[in-house]
């Protein structure tokens, strides 16, 4: 594998932490939806593992796109991922001339490839939401819940819960109580360097609903990364 095929693997796999994770226990004011929330998604996530899809990946530096991949995703028994094997080429790599140049661009690489794994470390510290930051977070104040009768969903937002300014805000259907969306807001090393993270959901027409779109957006390096399920259908038994 080339340094810069490591940089794009290290970015993807920011978001491999950011599927159908269940969320942690919470015991407090929040404990009902929270356990609620946690109930259904692991009903959710059974019912997932029959199915199959086909994921896009992309990952774009300061607005352009530098790869792009599909694969084939179901779950195997015994596992706790889905297995999703590459069906797109993979990119043809750059040649570099001259030793400094070729120095300078590892350099570089290497700086990122470390920067996306702290982001990894981090975002990874958010999903699934930790009941005991739930909890401490409450007692200060930080939690609160916002009915929407509009469109029947409910969005819990827990502020300041890992670090001070972030932010993590779970929207839910309150009939069904599956997760809609979850929206994370983060900084890593400086409050100026924003990472958030956006998880769409979409719900089949049966109710089984999957984490359709998953961007992360690392601003301070001015990559985003973006994950894109689709093409959902019940698996054919062999």
């Amino acid at each position: 594998m080339n340094r810069t095929a490591m940089i794009i693997r290290s970015a993807l796999s920011v978001l491999a932490v950011a599927g159908a994770a269940p969320v942690a226990h919470a015991q407090g004011g929040a404990q009902q939806e929270v356990e609620a929330i946690k109930t259904a998604m692991g009903t959710n996530a059974a019912a997932q593992r029959n199915y199959t899809w086909i994921q896009t990946s992309e990952v774009a530096y300061k607005g352009e796109v530098k790869s792009t991949t599909t694969s084939a995703c179901q779950y195997v028994a015994g596992a706790q991922k889905p297995k999703c094997t590459q069906t797109s080429a993979p990119p043809e790599e750059k040649r570099q001339r001259g030793p400094v140049r070729r120095s300078v661009k590892d350099s570089k690489v290497d700086e990122m490839k470390a920067y996306m794994d702290s982001v990894k470390t981090l975002v990874a510290q958010y999903v699934p939401p930790q009941g005991s930051l739930i909890q401490a977070a409450q007692g200060r104040g930080d939690v609160a819940t916002a009915p929407n009768p509009s469109n029947g969903t409910l969005t819990l937002t827990v502020s300041n819960y890992l670090q001070k300014g972030d932010k993590v805000a779970i929207t839910v259907n309150q009939a069904t109580h599956q997760v809609n969306h979850v929206a994370v807001s983060t900084w890593l090393n400086d409050p100026g360097a924003t990472v958030t993270l956006d998880v769409a959901f979409t719900t089949l027409p049966n109710g089984v609903s999957f984490a359709s779109t998953k961007t992360l957006t690392a601003a301070a390096k001015e990559v985003v990364v973006t994950i894109t399920d689709a093409n959902f259908a019940l698996a054919v038994a062999p």
